[in-house]
């Protein structure tokens, strides 16, 4: 069987790319005797090189053009049984099968953190693509049922629940290799907690910036990620917040220097309002950095038992569970141990075997 999969944008930063990377990673070997095409706009890293893999690299170009023309028409022309579609769509065009991942329904569910356009046109592709796709994979129980609850019944039984991995990359790092890491690093304070994650309103800052500013002010703060649209006064609300601390904003980090950020963090904390699924709660778990995060939507399927959890909409929450994380040395521990073991249940072999699961429904 043949499978092509859309796989564009690899090297850059987030949860689509790991997404992308891990399974591609992971499904060659999954279905030895199927043959995966991955439709590409960069070249794909060595380590995914595979015999029943191979790389069909585009010029890269528009997203809406690469996805719903130039990958499309690729797919034609390998001739594929089934296409892989990971970045919530199924493109135009297709004279195959497909397969739809669906990361979240921010678009639904927190709409004010898009601009309107993008919003009425993910919007309509979303409803379009859970009519086009077979099947649909959900990377969290709770964006299976936002799939009920915003596209409705019919969408939702088309739906399968198969959760990331986590790369290997993500370990309690020796000293020696810490120290190595940590020197491609920017100067970090002493001592600070760690945001790892993109700028928008959905990640809620604001108030984890508030909630901070109610800690003792020997720890300070590590922020990663672009800023995204709405994230205006950003800042501004940074600058109000060094006034006490340390605040640093890393902006991009690439994925080979976040370990070492996780492993040099005294605590990593996740506010978010709203994720499909929450990669940087199981990264610090994997790097044996206690986590404080949100309790909205799919974070607690990530964290388990293995998290303080917080109401994201109060940063006297989110300073209790930080504080605690500081000073409680037995729950730092704890939850260390805990947390070791829960990111080692999320492995992209899992993950791969339970895509490969569900093209099998529709080849």
């Amino acid at each position: 069987m043949k499978v092509a999969v859309l796989a564009r944008g690899l090297q850059r930063p987030g949860g689509v790319s790991r997404l992308i990377e891990g399974l591609l990673r992971e499904l060659p070997s999954a279905a030895p005797d199927w043959r995966f095409h991955a439709i590409t706009d960069s070249p794909l890293p060595e380590h995914l090189h595979a015999a029943n893999l191979n790389e069909v690299r585009l010029p890269p170009s528009h997203p809406a053009m690469f996805d719903h023309i130039r990958a499309p028409r690729a797919a034609r022309s390998i001739g594929a049984d089934v296409f892989l579609a990971t970045k919530n769509t199924v493109p135009l065009g297709l004279g195959c099968a497909a397969v739809c991942i669906y990361l979240d329904l921010a678009y639904f569910a927190l709409p004010g953190s898009y601009p309107i356009a993008d919003r009425i046109y993910m919007r309509a592709m979303f409803r379009r693509s859970a009519r086009r796709a077979s099947r649909i994979i959900c990377i969290s129980r709770a964006t299976s049922e936002d799939v009920a609850a915003f596209l409705g019944a019919e969408a939702y039984g088309k739906t399968r629940v198969v959760y990331p991995g986590v790369s290997e990359s993500f370990q309690v790092l020796e000293a020696g290799e810490l120290a190595k890491a940590a020197a491609a690093l920017p100067a970090l304070p002493d001592r600070f907690i760690l945001y790892a994650g993109n700028i928008s309103p959905r990640k809620n800052l604001a108030r984890l910036l508030e909630a901070v500013d109610m800690l003792d002010n020997s720890v300070g703060l590590v922020i990663t990620g672009h800023r995204q649209w709405g994230s205006g006064d950003f800042e501004d609300l940074v600058k109000k917040a060094s006034r006490r601390r340390d605040v640093r904003i890393l902006g991009g980090v690439e994925q080979r220097l976040l370990p070492a950020l996780y492993n040099l963090a005294d605590a990593s904390v996740y506010p978010s309002l709203y994720e499909g699924f929450g990669f940087p709660v199981l990264e610090s778990m994997a790097c044996g950095t206690p986590v404080a995060a949100s309790r909205a939507s799919s974070i607690p399927e990530a964290a388990g038992e293995a998290a303080l959890l917080f109401d994201p909409g109060e940063a006297s929450e989110i300073a209790r569970a930080l504080q605690r994380l500081l000073d409680e040395e037995a729950l730092r521990n704890r939850l260390r141990a805990e947390g070791l073991d829960r990111a080692a249940e999320f492995t992209w072999r899992r993950a791969a075997l339970g895509v490969r699961d569900v093209i099998e429904e529709v080849a």
